[in-house]
């Protein structure tokens, strides 16, 4: 008679409960990275909003600031020009008050319109006073926003000049006195 030996094997098994817990176990895992991925994007485009948002801001505040330059500019330039001349505050002046006659050398005749507040009147055309030995140079014959007007003048004979300026068909009462040697 054979005797058979009998061996018994036995195989560790992972019981069901044991497999359901692993399985939990990694996806709570995968819960947990797409939850982090989820929070890192809502972070990024809350700074990429925020980013815009203080673009637009700028942009905003930039063209206010604009617009309020410009208004007063705009402001500024059309009390200028709507201004009346005061004569006895407007005034001219020469420099130098001599210089070479028959050379290149000129006389800069600067006048000076204000209104009775002494602020400068604008868009007014000045006319100096004509003599045939003077050449009267109109640079800036129409003043700006400080009530400028600018004029260079020569002579080629040697004397001196009692310079007046006029503006709407008035003289001015002050008048500048310039020498040709």
């Amino acid at each position: 008679m054979v005797s058979q030996d009998t061996k018994s094997y036995k195989v560790d098994l992972p019981e069901a409960g044991e497999i359901l817990s692993a399985k939990e176990r990694q996806l709570q895992i995968e819960r947990e990275e797409l939850r982090r991925e989820s929070q890192k994007k809502w972070v990024l485009t809350s700074l990429l909003l925020v980013f815009v948002l203080i673009l637009l801001l700028g942009l905003v505040y930039s063209v206010y600031l604009v617009s309020e330059e410009t208004r007063i500019k705009s402001k500024a330039e059309s009390s200028a020009l709507t201004r009346q001349v005061e004569l006895a505050n407007s005034y001219l002046f020469a420099s130098p008050l001599k210089a070479k006659a028959g050379s290149n050398e000129k006389i800069r005749i600067t006048v000076f319109l204000l209104d009775s507040k002494g602020l400068g009147v604008a868009g007014k055309s000045v006319v100096l006073g004509k003599d045939t030995n003077l050449e009267i140079e109109e640079v800036q014959p129409v003043t700006d926003d400080l009530g400028k007007a600018l004029f260079d003048v020569s002579s080629s004979s040697a004397n001196a000049y009692l310079i007046e300026a006029s503006v709407d068909g008035k003289v001015l009462p002050q008048r500048v006195s310039v020498v040709f040697e």
